[in-house]
């Protein structure tokens, strides 16, 4: 999964040359918007697995999170962000940052043990491999959303 979630980065560093680019029809924040809330993710959660106590692990049972887990798809438009992962001003030299701390991020979770773990709001307890899962389905949710804005040719859409 690993592997998966720096080949998204890749993409992430590729698209971040398009950070300015927004398309209504698909989304009303930027595609730097969604990078960088994606990344926040990653480098928050991450942080989150890496500062647990694994003796403290307790996961509970969702249909949600089974259902979501399972078939690698969170449905647009359907849950609202926490507030600490909703960036409020994109600029290219912090979504640059971000992209750099995701990398060594994702290094570090080569370190983790099975149990760490980090909380999610609506899913309780995420283990290593299952959050190394979550990051994947989530990151591909906003790369799906950001390929989608640079699809659509709108002639409304601003560059």
């Amino acid at each position: 999964m690993i592997n998966k979630l720096a080949i998204q980065l890749r993409e992430m560093q590729e698209l971040s040359e398009k950070w300015e680019h927004k398309n209504p029809c698909i989304s009303a924040e930027s595609v730097g918007w969604h990078l960088l809330h994606n990344l926040q993710v990653i480098n928050g959660v991450i942080a989150g697995l890496a500062a647990s106590d694994p003796s403290t692990y307790s996961p509970k049972a969702s249909f949600t999170k089974w259902l979501i887990l399972l078939t690698k798809k969170i449905p647009r438009g359907k849950a609202q962000a926490p507030k600490s992962a909703m960036p409020k001003q994109i600029h290219k030299a912090e979504l640059d940052a971000a992209l750099d701390r995701a990398s060594l991020s994702i290094l570090n979770l080569l370190n983790q043990s099975a149990n760490q773990f980090f909380t999610h709001p609506m899913f309780g307890d995420l283990n290593t491999r299952l959050t190394k899962r979550f990051l994947w389905i989530h990151t591909e949710h906003h790369l799906k959303i950001v390929r989608d804005m640079l699809a659509d040719h709108n002639p409304e859409i601003t560059q």
